[in-house]
């Protein structure tokens, strides 16, 4: 019981905060009116199907660490870090 009626205020405050940019399938209005009638169905529905994230509000994406063998810059430097073998012959 208790359950229903967070979700179900959740989603009224979502649904009234949201752009109309961000609301998916059903317009604003309808989107209340379901999540008010069905109170605990309702606001999941609208959690799950009708509410979606602006495109310039995502959060950016990280990008994958590479270690130093699998870095192109760093795989470059190694010629010049190390001498050759060849190298100290020619001392």
């Amino acid at each position: 019981m208790l359950a229903a009626l967070g979700i179900t205020i959740y989603a009224v405050i979502d649904c009234l905060r949201s752009n109309n940019d961000e609301i998916r399938t059903l317009p604003k209005p309808l989107w209340l009116l379901l999540i008010v009638m069905v109170p605990f169905f309702g606001g999941l529905i609208w959690i799950f199907f009708g509410h979606q994230a602006a495109p310039g509000n995502q959060p950016p994406r990280r990008l994958r660490t590479l270690g130093p063998d699998d870095d192109p810059d760093f795989l470059r430097t190694l010629d010049h870090r190390q001498p050759r073998p060849d190298d100290e012959d020619k001392k």
